[in-house]
């Protein structure tokens, strides 16, 4: 089973995620905004990382070009999620593998999230 961390400062959309992503075979680990995420990926070993782009004093995009350059976390894909597109569009995408714009299409986040995962483990969406 793959090991999903997310990272967002709304509890609500947590819940929502963990909920759906368990549903669709993943493991589910949720976050609070932190800058200190090599210690979650110490503890939780993802294999997939997804992140709000602005969390309350917590920038999603520095933290992704953090873990894009350090070679020992470069290979885990990271997802970011934002309400402002345009703000990537003009920004960059700090090395993300998939950008994914509020509100979340829950159907093709899985299908994403299944692309991107090592050996490319297939699962439905419920």
């Amino acid at each position: 089973m793959s090991r999903i961390l997310v990272l967002d400062d709304d509890k609500d959309l947590l819940g929502v995620m963990k909920e759906i992503l368990s549903l669709n075979g993943f493991e589910v680990v949720t976050s609070a905004p932190t800058y200190d995420i090599n210690e979650l990926i110490t503890i939780h070993h993802p294999d997939l990382i997804i992140m709000d782009y602005l969390m309350n004093d917590v920038n999603g995009g520095e933290l992704c070009s953090v873990l894009k350059n350090d070679l020992t976390t470069q290979h885990i894909p990271v997802i970011l999620l934002s309400a402002y597109d345009r703000i990537i569009q003009s920004l960059g995408d700090y090395g993300c593998n998939l950008f994914v714009a509020k509100p979340i299409e829950f159907s093709t986040l899985v299908y994403h999230i299944n692309n991107l995962l090592p050996k490319g483990k297939d699962y439905e969406y419920h």
